[in-house]
Protein backbone atom coordinates (compact mmCIF):
# COMPACT_ATOMS: atom_id res chain seq x y z
CA UNK A 1 0.00 0.00 0.00
CA UNK A 2 0.98 4.03 -0.36
CA UNK A 3 2.72 5.09 2.42
CA UNK A 4 0.62 8.14 3.96
CA UNK A 5 2.14 10.29 6.43
CA UNK A 6 0.38 12.48 8.66
CA UNK A 7 1.60 14.18 11.96
CA UNK A 8 -1.61 15.14 14.17
CA UNK A 9 0.50 18.32 15.63
CA UNK A 10 -0.16 19.73 12.13
CA UNK A 11 -3.53 20.49 13.07
CA UNK A 12 -1.89 22.95 15.56
CA UNK A 13 -0.43 24.81 12.52
CA UNK A 14 -2.61 27.94 12.66
CA UNK A 15 -1.31 31.67 12.82
CA UNK A 16 -4.38 33.03 14.61
CA UNK A 17 -8.02 32.45 14.75
CA UNK A 18 -9.13 35.00 11.64
CA UNK A 19 -6.14 34.05 9.13
CA UNK A 20 -7.03 31.73 6.14
CA UNK A 21 -5.10 28.69 6.68
CA UNK A 22 -7.51 26.87 9.06
CA UNK A 23 -6.44 23.26 9.86
CA UNK A 24 -9.94 22.43 10.18
CA UNK A 25 -9.58 21.59 6.09
CA UNK A 26 -7.17 18.76 7.25
CA UNK A 27 -9.83 17.39 10.00
CA UNK A 28 -12.72 17.35 7.37
CA UNK A 29 -10.34 15.83 4.81
CA UNK A 30 -9.79 12.50 7.36
CA UNK A 31 -13.39 12.86 7.51
CA UNK A 32 -14.32 12.63 4.19
CA UNK A 33 -11.43 9.78 3.38
CA UNK A 34 -12.64 7.40 6.64
CA UNK A 35 -15.91 7.83 5.48
CA UNK A 36 -15.19 6.48 1.72
CA UNK A 37 -13.11 4.19 3.24
CA UNK A 38 -10.04 5.49 0.87
CA UNK A 39 -7.75 5.25 4.22
CA UNK A 40 -7.99 1.27 3.58
CA UNK A 41 -5.86 1.79 0.60
CA UNK A 42 -3.33 3.77 2.24
CA UNK A 43 -0.17 2.61 4.95
CA UNK A 44 -1.21 5.90 7.34
CA UNK A 45 2.60 6.45 9.20
CA UNK A 46 3.48 9.20 11.72
CA UNK A 47 6.74 10.25 10.60
CA UNK A 48 9.85 9.90 12.53
CA UNK A 49 11.47 12.91 13.97
CA UNK A 50 14.14 14.57 11.94
CA UNK A 51 17.24 15.95 12.64
CA UNK A 52 18.25 19.46 11.74
CA UNK A 53 20.21 18.47 9.10
CA UNK A 54 17.28 17.85 7.38
CA UNK A 55 15.95 21.84 7.85
CA UNK A 56 19.55 22.44 6.72
CA UNK A 57 19.27 20.88 3.55
CA UNK A 58 17.36 24.18 2.67
CA UNK A 59 17.62 26.90 5.75
CA UNK A 60 20.18 28.99 7.04
CA UNK A 61 21.20 28.19 10.95
CA UNK A 62 20.42 31.34 11.85
CA UNK A 63 16.66 31.13 10.36
CA UNK A 64 16.06 28.14 11.99
CA UNK A 65 16.96 29.24 14.82
CA UNK A 66 15.01 32.60 14.99
CA UNK A 67 11.49 30.33 14.38
CA UNK A 68 12.45 28.14 17.35
CA UNK A 69 12.65 30.99 19.50
CA UNK A 70 9.27 32.95 18.11
CA UNK A 71 8.09 29.87 18.36
CA UNK A 72 8.86 29.54 21.99
CA UNK A 73 7.92 33.09 23.14
CA UNK A 74 10.96 34.77 22.68
CA UNK A 75 10.80 38.74 21.79
CA UNK A 76 12.75 39.47 18.58
CA UNK A 77 12.71 42.89 17.47
CA UNK A 78 13.11 42.29 13.56
CA UNK A 79 11.04 39.38 13.19
CA UNK A 80 10.46 41.49 10.10
CA UNK A 81 13.48 40.29 9.06
CA UNK A 82 12.59 37.03 8.95
CA UNK A 83 8.97 36.98 7.31
CA UNK A 84 7.00 37.35 10.75
CA UNK A 85 4.93 39.86 11.62
CA UNK A 86 1.54 40.18 13.90
CA UNK A 87 0.63 42.51 11.28
CA UNK A 88 1.42 39.99 8.09
CA UNK A 89 1.05 36.62 6.53
CA UNK A 90 2.91 35.29 9.03
CA UNK A 91 1.98 36.33 12.61
CA UNK A 92 4.43 34.39 14.99
CA UNK A 93 2.53 31.69 17.25
CA UNK A 94 3.40 29.44 20.42
CA UNK A 95 3.85 25.67 19.07
CA UNK A 96 4.90 27.24 15.77
CA UNK A 97 8.17 25.25 15.87
CA UNK A 98 6.56 22.04 16.34
CA UNK A 99 3.93 22.24 14.00
CA UNK A 100 6.34 23.50 11.10
CA UNK A 101 8.18 20.63 11.64
CA UNK A 102 4.98 17.94 11.46
CA UNK A 103 4.30 18.59 8.05
CA UNK A 104 8.14 18.81 7.12
CA UNK A 105 9.07 15.23 9.43
CA UNK A 106 6.16 14.03 7.47
CA UNK A 107 7.60 15.11 3.67
CA UNK A 108 11.14 14.24 4.86
CA UNK A 109 9.73 10.82 5.54
CA UNK A 110 8.31 10.53 1.92
CA UNK A 111 10.45 11.56 0.28
CA UNK A 112 12.99 8.94 2.03
CA UNK A 113 10.30 5.97 0.84
CA UNK A 114 10.56 7.18 -2.64
CA UNK A 115 14.23 7.45 -2.80
CA UNK A 116 14.68 4.17 -1.00
CA UNK A 117 12.14 2.50 -4.29
CA UNK A 118 8.77 2.84 -2.96
CA UNK A 119 7.18 4.41 -5.94
CA UNK A 120 4.28 7.13 -4.80
CA UNK A 121 4.41 8.40 -0.77
CA UNK A 122 1.98 11.23 0.12
CA UNK A 123 1.89 13.69 2.43
CA UNK A 124 -1.09 15.82 1.89
CA UNK A 125 -0.44 18.43 5.16
CA UNK A 126 2.91 19.28 2.86
CA UNK A 127 3.67 21.01 -0.44
CA UNK A 128 4.48 25.02 1.66
CA UNK A 129 5.92 25.92 -1.09
CA UNK A 130 6.55 30.09 -1.03
CA UNK A 131 9.20 29.71 2.27
CA UNK A 132 12.83 31.21 1.49
CA UNK A 133 16.04 29.56 3.12
CA UNK A 134 16.16 32.50 5.64
CA UNK A 135 12.62 33.98 5.64
CA UNK A 136 9.03 32.57 5.80
CA UNK A 137 6.46 33.63 3.48
CA UNK A 138 3.00 32.89 2.40
CA UNK A 139 1.89 31.39 5.12
CA UNK A 140 4.83 28.61 4.99
CA UNK A 141 7.73 28.35 7.77
CA UNK A 142 9.60 25.77 5.68
CA UNK A 143 9.84 24.74 2.18
CA UNK A 144 9.35 20.94 2.79
CA UNK A 145 8.84 20.84 -1.35
CA UNK A 146 12.32 21.85 -1.59
CA UNK A 147 13.78 19.85 1.10
CA UNK A 148 12.22 16.64 -0.39
CA UNK A 149 13.73 17.53 -3.97
CA UNK A 150 17.13 17.63 -2.27
CA UNK A 151 16.69 13.89 -0.82
CA UNK A 152 15.17 12.77 -3.90
CA UNK A 153 18.40 13.64 -5.21
CA UNK A 154 20.59 11.42 -3.54
CA UNK A 155 19.54 8.55 -5.94
CA UNK A 156 17.88 9.99 -8.91
CA UNK A 157 20.13 12.66 -11.44
CA UNK A 158 17.15 15.09 -12.88
CA UNK A 159 14.29 15.80 -10.09
CA UNK A 160 11.13 17.36 -11.39
CA UNK A 161 8.96 19.86 -9.55
CA UNK A 162 5.31 20.57 -10.49
CA UNK A 163 3.30 22.83 -8.67
CA UNK A 164 -0.50 23.47 -9.62
CA UNK A 165 -1.17 25.51 -6.78
CA UNK A 166 -2.60 29.04 -7.46
CA UNK A 167 0.02 30.78 -6.25
CA UNK A 168 3.64 30.64 -8.00
CA UNK A 169 5.83 28.36 -6.40
CA UNK A 170 8.18 31.00 -5.84
CA UNK A 171 10.63 29.33 -2.83
CA UNK A 172 11.11 26.19 -4.54
CA UNK A 173 11.87 28.32 -7.94
CA UNK A 174 14.59 30.53 -6.29
CA UNK A 175 15.95 27.75 -4.46
CA UNK A 176 16.86 25.71 -7.61
CA UNK A 177 17.46 28.49 -10.12
CA UNK A 178 21.01 27.93 -10.43
CA UNK A 179 20.45 24.10 -10.33
CA UNK A 180 20.25 22.00 -13.92
CA UNK A 181 19.28 18.68 -12.12
CA UNK A 182 15.79 19.81 -11.23
CA UNK A 183 12.80 21.32 -13.18
CA UNK A 184 10.75 23.63 -11.71
CA UNK A 185 7.42 23.71 -13.34
CA UNK A 186 5.02 26.23 -11.74
CA UNK A 187 1.31 26.86 -13.41
CA UNK A 188 -0.92 29.48 -11.59
CA UNK A 189 -2.50 33.08 -11.77
CA UNK A 190 0.19 35.65 -12.47
CA UNK A 191 1.68 37.84 -10.31
CA UNK A 192 0.52 41.28 -11.45
CA UNK A 193 -2.82 40.26 -10.09
CA UNK A 194 -2.02 38.13 -6.85
CA UNK A 195 1.17 37.33 -4.49
CA UNK A 196 4.09 36.73 -4.41
CA UNK A 197 4.11 38.81 -7.60
CA UNK A 198 6.72 36.62 -9.28
CA UNK A 199 6.41 33.65 -11.85
CA UNK A 200 6.15 35.40 -15.10
CA UNK A 201 7.60 33.38 -17.87
CA UNK A 202 10.97 35.17 -18.75
CA UNK A 203 11.74 33.58 -14.84
CA UNK A 204 14.02 30.92 -16.84
CA UNK A 205 16.81 29.77 -14.75
CA UNK A 206 20.47 30.86 -14.64
CA UNK A 207 23.46 29.74 -15.87
CA UNK A 208 23.74 26.41 -16.84
CA UNK A 209 19.87 25.85 -15.66
CA UNK A 210 18.46 28.78 -17.91
CA UNK A 211 15.12 26.62 -19.73
CA UNK A 212 14.52 24.58 -15.96
CA UNK A 213 12.25 27.25 -14.40
CA UNK A 214 9.35 27.13 -16.43
CA UNK A 215 6.02 29.56 -15.43
CA UNK A 216 2.59 29.56 -17.27
CA UNK A 217 1.21 32.52 -15.30
CA UNK A 218 -2.77 33.06 -15.86
CA UNK A 219 -5.21 35.43 -15.81
CA UNK A 220 -8.11 36.26 -13.32
CA UNK A 221 -11.33 34.26 -14.66
CA UNK A 222 -9.38 31.56 -16.49
CA UNK A 223 -11.44 28.51 -16.70
CA UNK A 224 -11.09 24.80 -16.98
CA UNK A 225 -10.57 24.57 -20.62
CA UNK A 226 -8.42 27.54 -20.76
CA UNK A 227 -5.89 26.13 -18.23
CA UNK A 228 -5.61 22.50 -19.79
CA UNK A 229 -5.05 24.44 -22.93
CA UNK A 230 -2.11 26.06 -21.10
CA UNK A 231 -0.79 22.99 -19.52
CA UNK A 232 -0.92 20.85 -22.22
CA UNK A 233 0.69 22.75 -24.34
CA UNK A 234 4.23 23.58 -22.15
CA UNK A 235 3.75 21.15 -19.12
CA UNK A 236 4.25 17.99 -21.26
CA UNK A 237 7.11 19.36 -23.59
CA UNK A 238 8.95 21.08 -20.53
CA UNK A 239 9.08 17.55 -19.25
CA UNK A 240 9.75 15.60 -22.39
CA UNK A 241 13.08 17.51 -22.71
CA UNK A 242 14.09 17.59 -19.03
CA UNK A 243 13.46 13.55 -18.57
CA UNK A 244 12.81 13.46 -14.79
CA UNK A 245 13.76 10.40 -13.25
CA UNK A 246 11.54 11.11 -9.94
CA UNK A 247 8.79 14.10 -9.10
CA UNK A 248 7.65 16.14 -6.75
CA UNK A 249 3.72 17.16 -7.12
CA UNK A 250 2.82 20.21 -5.30
CA UNK A 251 -1.23 19.59 -5.15
CA UNK A 252 -2.32 23.33 -3.94
CA UNK A 253 -6.36 23.33 -4.38
CA UNK A 254 -7.19 27.02 -4.45
CA UNK A 255 -7.49 27.65 -7.93
CA UNK A 256 -10.67 26.30 -7.62
CA UNK A 257 -13.57 29.13 -8.26
CA UNK A 258 -14.67 28.87 -4.93
CA UNK A 259 -11.69 29.56 -3.14
CA UNK A 260 -11.41 33.24 -1.41
CA UNK A 261 -7.98 34.20 -1.85
CA UNK A 262 -7.50 34.09 -5.69
CA UNK A 263 -9.38 34.63 -8.88
CA UNK A 264 -9.06 31.65 -11.28
CA UNK A 265 -12.07 29.79 -11.84
CA UNK A 266 -11.09 26.25 -12.17
CA UNK A 267 -13.65 23.04 -11.16
CA UNK A 268 -12.36 20.12 -8.74
CA UNK A 269 -12.37 18.00 -12.08
CA UNK A 270 -10.43 20.64 -13.88
CA UNK A 271 -7.86 20.80 -11.74
CA UNK A 272 -7.58 16.81 -11.28
CA UNK A 273 -6.43 16.38 -14.76
CA UNK A 274 -3.25 17.88 -13.74
CA UNK A 275 -2.44 15.29 -11.07
CA UNK A 276 -3.61 12.72 -13.60
CA UNK A 277 -1.21 13.69 -15.88
CA UNK A 278 1.34 13.52 -13.43
CA UNK A 279 0.20 9.74 -12.44
CA UNK A 280 0.71 9.15 -16.13
CA UNK A 281 4.00 9.79 -16.17
CA UNK A 282 4.70 6.68 -14.86
CA UNK A 283 7.78 7.84 -12.44
CA UNK A 284 8.39 8.04 -8.78
CA UNK A 285 6.27 10.76 -6.68
CA UNK A 286 6.36 12.56 -3.86
CA UNK A 287 3.10 14.14 -3.50
CA UNK A 288 2.14 17.09 -1.54
CA UNK A 289 -0.72 19.33 -0.28
CA UNK A 290 -0.24 22.95 -0.94
CA UNK A 291 -2.72 25.57 -0.88
CA UNK A 292 -6.90 25.64 -0.46
CA UNK A 293 -9.09 27.97 1.69
CA UNK A 294 -12.62 27.13 0.82
CA UNK A 295 -13.90 24.26 3.42
CA UNK A 296 -16.20 22.77 0.99
CA UNK A 297 -13.63 22.29 -1.63
CA UNK A 298 -9.84 21.39 0.32
CA UNK A 299 -11.26 18.03 1.44
CA UNK A 300 -13.32 16.75 -1.53
CA UNK A 301 -10.77 18.13 -4.28
CA UNK A 302 -7.37 15.85 -2.52
CA UNK A 303 -9.94 12.97 -1.75
CA UNK A 304 -9.92 13.11 -5.88
CA UNK A 305 -6.74 13.52 -5.73
CA UNK A 306 -5.48 10.75 -3.22
CA UNK A 307 -7.73 8.22 -5.16
CA UNK A 308 -6.60 9.44 -8.36
CA UNK A 309 -2.91 8.55 -7.40
CA UNK A 310 -3.62 5.12 -5.84
CA UNK A 311 -6.14 4.34 -8.58
CA UNK A 312 -9.08 4.01 -6.73
CA UNK A 313 -12.48 5.10 -8.16
CA UNK A 314 -14.49 6.46 -5.78
CA UNK A 315 -18.36 7.13 -5.58
CA UNK A 316 -18.95 11.10 -6.80
CA UNK A 317 -21.97 11.31 -4.23
CA UNK A 318 -20.33 11.50 -1.01
CA UNK A 319 -21.36 9.09 2.10
CA UNK A 320 -24.33 9.66 3.91
CA UNK A 321 -22.30 9.52 7.09
CA UNK A 322 -19.80 11.92 6.21
CA UNK A 323 -20.17 14.94 8.65
CA UNK A 324 -20.52 17.31 5.99
CA UNK A 325 -22.54 15.60 3.88
CA UNK A 326 -24.97 18.27 3.34
CA UNK A 327 -22.59 21.15 2.60
CA UNK A 328 -20.21 19.24 0.43
CA UNK A 329 -22.59 16.27 -1.80
CA UNK A 330 -20.27 15.07 -4.14
CA UNK A 331 -17.04 15.28 -5.35
CA UNK A 332 -17.12 17.23 -8.41
CA UNK A 333 -18.66 20.40 -9.48
CA UNK A 334 -22.00 20.16 -11.33
CA UNK A 335 -21.92 23.91 -12.33
CA UNK A 336 -19.58 25.65 -13.79
CA UNK A 337 -18.92 29.11 -12.74
CA UNK A 338 -20.90 31.89 -14.12
CA UNK A 339 -18.00 33.54 -16.14
CA UNK A 340 -18.24 37.46 -18.09
CA UNK A 341 -17.52 36.43 -22.04
CA UNK A 342 -15.14 39.62 -21.69
CA UNK A 343 -13.04 38.56 -18.88
CA UNK A 344 -12.94 34.94 -20.25
CA UNK A 345 -11.70 36.39 -23.23
CA UNK A 346 -9.00 38.13 -21.60
CA UNK A 347 -8.05 35.28 -19.85
CA UNK A 348 -8.19 33.84 -23.35
CA UNK A 349 -5.57 36.28 -25.03
CA UNK A 350 -3.37 35.85 -22.00
CA UNK A 351 -2.88 32.46 -21.91
CA UNK A 352 -2.25 31.88 -25.86
CA UNK A 353 0.38 35.14 -24.86
CA UNK A 354 2.23 32.81 -22.76
CA UNK A 355 1.98 29.34 -24.65
CA UNK A 356 3.35 31.68 -27.96
CA UNK A 357 6.23 32.53 -25.51
CA UNK A 358 6.70 29.39 -24.52
CA UNK A 359 6.85 27.82 -28.33
CA UNK A 360 9.09 30.58 -29.31
CA UNK A 361 11.81 30.12 -26.74
CA UNK A 362 11.83 26.39 -27.55
CA UNK A 363 12.20 27.23 -31.23
CA UNK A 364 15.09 28.94 -30.52
CA UNK A 365 17.44 26.65 -28.45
Amino acid sequence: MTPFFYDAVIEQYQFSESHPLKPQRLMLLRALMEAYGLTAHLDRQTPPAIDESELRRVHTPEYIEVVRQLSAGAPILDAHRWGFSPYGDNPPFVGMWEAALAYTRATVAAAYAVRDGVPLAINITGGLHHALPNRASGFCVFNDPAIAVHILRERFERVAYLDIDLHHGDGVQWIFYHDASVLTVSIHEGGRWLFPGTGEANELGEGAAEGTSVNIPLAPYTDDALWWQAFEAVVPRAFERFQPDALVLQMGCDPHYLDPLGHLCLTAQGWLRGVQWAKSLGIPIVALGGGGYNLTTVPRMWTLAIATLVGVDLPDETPESFIWHDRIPTLTDHEPPAIDPADLHFARRYAETQITFWQRYWRLL
